[in-house]
């Protein structure tokens, strides 16, 4: 399955950020923008495909946004892009990737490409891929006692063992471009998951 994205829907409520983020993606891609939870919710349809999706905002939090999205059955790539570090909590959000604010202008874009990819992954690949992201965000932020003793991670490791053993090598369909961006998803969110580097950040 090939999955295209050209309409990007860039959720954030810091107005100068979403327009700031809307013209970097603009060059390569459709955009629109919604400054509230709320706004993101009545202004999502069947023409997005790909989320930016900021987690703290007044009103309806992206955490709520991803919820009601998914609830209402819109299973389009999402990327949290946001200043809060990932906690417990991510376990149970159906994202695909997550970034922490500062990201670089250049893995604001390349973070398409790799929803793109995701996209075009069937639905057991796509939810494996998702679980080892919360698995590796997780890791990189907490230490090993506190994981040890968590029973909804420990939960969520057995899973990821399972899915990978069922699975095998996932990577064995896709093109070697596209493995790229699946392993860089994963291991992007070990240790540094904002992944900020000398280039200019927002």
């Amino acid at each position: 399955m090939t999955y295209t994205i050209e309409t990007v829907l860039i959720v954030e409520d810091e107005e100068s950020l979403a327009d700031l983020y809307a013209r970097l993606v603009g060059t390569e891609y459709e955009t629109m923008t919604a400054y509230s939870g709320e706004a993101a919710v009545e202004t999502i349809d069947e023409t997005v495909d790909a989320v930016f999706l900021d987690r703290k905002m007044p009103g309806i939090g992206g955490g709520e946004v991803l919820t009601r999205l998914r609830e209402q059955g819109y299973e389009v790539p999402v990327a949290m892009i946001t200043a809060v570090r990932p906690d417990w909590d991510v376990i149970d959000m159906r994202f695909d990737d997550y970034l922490l604010k500062p990201v670089d202008t250049t893995e604001l874009i390349d973070a398409v490409d790799r929803l793109e990819v995701l996209g075009s992954t069937d639905r057991e690949v796509r939810e494996f891929i998702r679980q080892t992201v919360k698995q590796a965000a997780l890791e990189g932020e907490k230490e090993a006692p506190a994981l040890d003793s968590h029973e909804p991670f420990e939960t969520l490791k057995s899973d990821v063992a399972d899915m990978s053993s069922r699975l095998g090598d996932i990577t064995a369909e896709l093109s070697p471009e596209a493995t790229e961006l699946v392993v860089e998803t994963i291991t992007r969110n070990l240790g540094a998951p904002g992944g900020a580097g000398e280039a200019d950040t927002l």
